[in-house]
């Protein structure tokens, strides 16, 4: 299993609970979050890198942490993005 969800970037287990998304055969993915994958299909497959990337951002505003902290992480996820299987070779 992958640690984040190789479409949004996100934990798949945070704070100790799994938030993998599930395959047709209800069996938790081993790459993909419940936020962007359920019943072996992506929830809103036409989402494109540019909406993915800005709906990752709104996040990090929304979230804990510092300033400083934020602005990081905005600048960096953008490039994680990419490395993530759905993104790869877009």
């Amino acid at each position: 299993m992958k640690k984040f969800c190789q479409s949004c970037g996100m934990p798949l287990v945070m704070n100790g609970l799994d938030v993998r998304g599930t395959e047709k055969d209800t069996n938790k993915s081993d790459l993909y979050c419940q936020y962007c994958y359920e019943n072996g299909a992506f929830i809103d497959p036409k989402i494109t890198f540019e909406q993915m990337k800005e709906k990752g951002i709104a996040t990090i505003n929304e979230g804990d942490g510092s300033t400083a902290s934020k602005a990081i992480m905005k600048l960096s996820y953008p490039i994680q993005l990419k490395q993530f299987d759905r993104w790869k070779n877009k």
